[in-house]
Order: structure tokens, then C-alpha cells, then sequence
């Protein structure tokens, strides 16, 4: 009897050693994959970090995000925290707010989020908070959510430089000008519309010059080519000027004026600083193009983090610098 017994308590306790022994395999790979995604060395995986944020953007595999997540990462590991991305060269279907929740479910301890006004995606911003978790929206900013820091450029500081730029661009032949938005906002509301529109008025021109706006929302650089070629190829012609405002609209733009033998006749107000977009502002291809600056965004998002880990607060707004290049200043 008593024999039973015990060899009942072996298996027992086998069954826990063979449990708990997967349990620490999947904790193992689990953390594992996490450093691999937040691109940590072998040396430094074997450290254990005090902070786990994620960075949550565009699906759409850009140099732009790239840059930013290299230099926030690299702030992350100064602050002995590692930062894992999501969303970009992702093959699946997911939106921002199925990120966000998957962040919240893993109980990060902060998250940057690249806002664009996505249906739902300001009450996730609430829930995490909510849940202790602190957001820091980096580019676009959602000031009507509890997010605890914004990092960029607001809109009426960023319509300024868009409406002087458009202005130096202007001539008798403007008739049209639109604005390529990247985030769902009606244009009435929007501080690009009403910077442009001023600046436009502030020219003099004769010209009654109508503005518009489209939504370019896609998450596939073949959708966002599709619609940039619906503009070009519409019965009353492209605009005289169009304004993008990210990296991949530009280049599509960019590649659809050269598709369409549009040179001189639209002018590209360009976003980024990709190798595509600079060789075309260097061969006067496209007028200008503004970029801000991806290291500040990187660092400061990291910066709004950390302090409000230490000291329990941070400041709501980041402020970063706004480079303007033409193709005299890219020479």
C-alpha cells in the first residue's frame, strides 16, 4: 500500500516538475521573442530590463518609422527598458486598436502610439490609462483622450509652414489645391485647411483657388498608388499643388507624376526625407519637402516615459524641430 502511495507521489511530482519546466520554456520563449522583436544583442538579453514599452504605427514598412523606432530604442536601452515595435512590415490585418489591446493584455509599461484618428482607437488610449499604463502619442496627437504626452508638431504650428509653403508655390495658373490627409478628420476642422486657406488669401492672388482634401487611409502602399492615380487620372485633371503628409503619399505622388508626364504642371509639397523623395527635390522634381526631426520624436517619446516612471508625472507636450528642404539647401 505504502508503495502505491509513493509512487503516486513521484508521478505527482513529475507531472508538476514536466508542468512547471514547459511553464519556464514558454516564459523563456515568450521573453525571448520580445527581445528579438525590440532588436536586443545576445549580450543584452540576458539582462532584466526595469521597463517593457511598445510602440504601436503605421503598417506600412517606411524609413520614417524606421528611423524613429532605431532612436527610440536606443533611448530605451540608456533608461534600462527595452521597446518592442508593432504594426510596421506586418503582414497581418490587425489595426491599431487589436495592437493596443494586445499591449494592455500584456500589461506593458508604456506604450507610444502613433494616433490617426481610427474608429475606437482614443477609447483604447482611455482603457489603457485607465489601466495604469501611460500613452505617449507621437506625429498625430488625440488631445481629447487621457494619452499623457503628445511628442511632434501641433496643427496650427504645422499649417503654418504647410500654408507658407503653398503660398510660395502659388501662381495664376493655381486653380486647386489638395491636401493629401493621413488621419480621419473632416478638412472644416482641420488647423492645414485653415493655415492654407490664410496663407493662399495673404498672396494677393487674383485667383479664386478652391481647396480640397482626401483621406489616404489605406494600409498597403498599392492602395495608397491606386488612389493617388484615381486623383491624376480624374476628368477635371490632378490639382495645380498637391500637400502630402507622410513619406509613402509622396513617393506615390512623386511616381505618378512622373507616370503621367506632370512635371511643372503639379507641384509636390513633399513629406520625409526618404532616398526617393531627396533625389527628386535635388532635380527640382519636387519644390519641397519637410520632415520632422525622427532622432527628437525617437528620444523624447522614451523621455515623456521615463519621467513619468520616476517622478510619477510628464510634461503633455514634446515639441520637436521641423526641417524644410528644397533643392538649394539638399545640395
Amino acid at each position: 500500500m505504502k508503495k502505491k502511495q509513493m509512487s503516486k507521489e513521484i508521478w505527482l511530482l513529475l507531472i508538476s516538475m514536466t508542468i512547471v519546466g514547459l511553464f519556464i520554456v514558454l516564459v523563456t520563449s515568450y521573453y525571448g521573442k520580445i527581445m528579438k522583436n525590440a532588436g536586443v544583442s545576445a549580450d543584452e538579453a540576458s539582462h532584466v530590463y526595469q521597463h517593457h514599452y511598445e510602440m504601436i504605427v503605421d503598417k506600412r514598412n517606411l524609413t520614417f518609422w524606421n528611423a524613429v523606432y532605431e532612436n527610440a530604442r536606443e533611448e530605451a536601452l540608456k533608461n534600462d527598458a527595452i521597446l518592442e515595435i508593432k504594426g510596421i512590415e506586418s503582414a497581418d490585418d490587425f489595426s491599431k486598436s487589436d495592437y493596443m489591446d494586445m499591449s494592455i493584455a500584456a500589461q506593458v509599461d508604456g506604450i507610444i502610439l502613433e494616433y490617426n484618428g481610427e474608429s475606437g482607437l482614443q477609447e483604447k488610449i482611455d482603457e489603457a490609462v485607465g489601466k495604469g499604463i501611460p500613452v505617449v502619442t507621437i506625429v498625430n496627437d488625440a488631445p481629447k483622450s487621457l494619452r499623457q504626452s503628445f511628442v511632434g508638431i501641433n496643427d496650427y504650428q504645422l499649417g503654418q509652414e504647410y500654408g507658407a509653403l503653398v503660398a510660395k508655390l502659388v501662381d495664376s495658373d493655381t486653380e486647386r489645391v489638395m491636401i493629401l490627409l493621413n488621419r480621419e478628420q473632416e478638412l472644416g476642422q482641420n488647423q492645414l485647411y485653415a493655415q492654407i486657406n490664410s496663407a493662399i488669401k495673404n498672396t494677393g492672388c487674383e485667383n479664386e483657388i478652391k481647396i480640397q482634401s482626401r483621406n489616404i487611409l489605406f494600409q498597403s502602399q498599392f492602395d495608397t498608388e491606386e488612389e493617388i492615380r484615381s486623383i491624376f487620372q480624374a476628368e477635371e485633371g490632378p490639382p495645380q499643388i498637391l500637400v502630402c503628409l507622410d513619406e509613402v503619399t509622396t513617393e506615390c505622388a512623386y511616381q505618378a507624376l512622373i507616370d503621367y508626364n506632370m512635371v511643372g504642371e503639379v507641384k509636390i509639397v513633399g513629406y520625409y526625407t526618404s532616398k526617393t523623395i531627396m533625389d527628386a527635390v535635388g532635380k527640382g522634381l519636387i519644390p519641397v519637402t519637410i520632415s520632422m526631426d525622427v532622432e527628437q520624436i525617437g528620444t523624447y517619446s522614451i523621455g515623456a516615459l521615463t519621467e513619468y516612471w520616476e517622478v510619477g508625472r510628464t510634461n503633455s507636450y514634446y515639441t520637436v524641430d521641423l526641417n524644410v528642404i528644397t533643392e538649394e539647401s539638399s545640395k
